[in-house]
């Protein structure tokens, strides 16, 4: 699963998703040294990990899914019509 940083108090977001946690930490580093002056910021900030291959936030099933429910309901729907 993907991580990346986000930032509360700047609304800033990794432009890249990390497949390492430590990278996206390293990210968090160096945005506060960059942005806050190296201090945690008060609004909040942290490392989040993120869906990868769902759509929005993982509560939609995938394109592969509902093309496996699709072919499903088609095969049922032909087995039953005889």
């Amino acid at each position: 699963m993907p991580y990346e940083y986000h930032c509360r108090a700047c609304a800033a977001v990794s432009p890249d998703r990390h497949s390492r946690r430590d990278d996206a930490e390293d990210e968090l580093v160096e945005h506060r040294r960059l942005v806050h002056g190296g201090l945690a910021p008060d609004g909040g900030d942290g490392v989040r990990a993120v869906h990868d291959q769902a759509r929005g936030d993982g509560c939609l099933p995938s394109g592969s899914w509902l093309a496996a429910l699709f072919l499903l309901a088609a095969v049922l729907s032909n087995c039953w019509g005889r």
